[in-house]
């Protein structure tokens, strides 16, 4: 395991916040890890778990109500114009940073009740 190792990483990015809920209970308690002293856990969708004070995942959020919006649109204009092309969006997400991993030294902005990662350039 990962975790035993003596080169063992520093942080995981772990596939979505449920799968983080279990990398951490592993890290804590089968192999006496501190999050995130020991190891940073960082998360992916922003679900309720994230946000348990036992979890606090820093974790990647998706901008669900923009991607809905615009598969709306791309499925109406279809319809409408009756041709059907693929078309690409891209919307970005936000990094909501908790306590389940190291703060960066700059870059955390609070929005709305959150705090959030923005690198100066972006």
């Amino acid at each position: 395991m990962m975790f035993s190792r003596a080169d063992r990483p520093e942080a995981l990015f772990v596939a979505n916040d449920h799968m983080a809920v279990a990398v951490m209970d592993v890290a804590r308690y089968e192999f006496g890890l501190k999050i995130p002293e020991d190891i940073s856990i960082v998360g992916y969708d922003d679900v309720g778990p994230a946000i348990w004070r036992s979890y606090g995942i820093t974790s990647m959020s998706q901008p669900v109500k923009r991607m809905v919006e615009s598969t709306v649109d791309i499925l109406m204009d279809q319809i409408t114009s009756g041709e059907i092309e693929a078309e690409h969006r891209i919307h970005n997400g936000e990094l909501v940073v908790r306590t389940s991993a190291r703060l960066p030294k700059s870059g955390i902005v609070e929005t709305d009740g959150r705090k959030i990662f923005r690198p100066k350039d972006a």
